[in-house]
């Protein structure tokens, strides 16, 4: 996932709040968004860059199921979600990851995919999961990982987040010519740029004013 996900993270002004319900329903419609998502990349033996790219990656190449997977990648990074944005986002990002996990990997029970061309997989991924992230963006969460730590790199040594999370999703997609045949790191290079395009294109505060 590329720089528009690092600059999403970035501090924003005083707003007016959500109420407890509506957090907990936009996270959770967001949640299962971004499981669809990470389903459909699954389903075409696609991946894509941060930390779920990471467990996909993992997953493939160990046979080790992507729920737990990523569950495990982003326990280190709550301390880093923690020391940069608080309690509150660092907390919810916890579930965010959590409900991702557990129904990422419970939807292939109940949702079985028999054939998807790469391209329509990618395409579809980059919406489906776009919208779920901008939704918990807007709901102060996130799905945990190198984001975070590409806007802590930025603020302590003027890197600037986007290149430090480019620099990772490049060396994920590398990696991914070891394991995976060319063309589907080449599809999942289409998702990837569809996603960071739904978000850059969507994420304007200017535009929406509800934290």
């Amino acid at each position: 996932m590329a720089s528009d996900l690092t600059a999403a993270l970035a501090d924003p002004p005083r707003q007016p709040r959500y109420t407890a319900l509506e957090d907990v329903q936009g996270l959770l419609i967001s949640t299962v968004q971004c499981a669809l998502g990470i389903h459909l990349l699954r389903a075409a033996g696609l991946v894509t860059g941060g930390t779920a790219g990471l467990a996909l990656i993992v997953a493939y190449a160990t046979g080790w199921g992507f729920g737990p997977t990523f569950f495990v990648v982003n326990l280190p990074f709550y301390a880093f979600a923690w020391a940069r944005k608080g309690a509150a986002f660092a907390l919810k990002s916890f579930a965010s990851v959590t409900l991702v996990s557990v129904i990422a990997d419970a939807l292939p029970g109940v949702l079985s995919i028999a054939h998807v061309h790469p391209g329509v997989a990618a395409a579809g991924f980059g919406v489906v999961a776009g919208v779920g992230l901008l939704g918990l963006f807007r709901h102060s969460s996130s799905l945990g990982g190198v984001s975070i730590v590409a806007v802590i790199v930025q603020d302590r040594f003027g890197i600037r987040a986007g290149w430090v999370q480019s620099g990772w999703d490049l060396c994920l997609f590398l990696v991914s010519f070891a394991i995976l045949p060319a063309d589907r790191v080449v599809w999942s290079l289409l998702g990837a740029v569809i996603l960071n395009l739904v978000i850059a294109l969507n994420h304007r505060r200017d535009w929406y004013v509800v934290t």
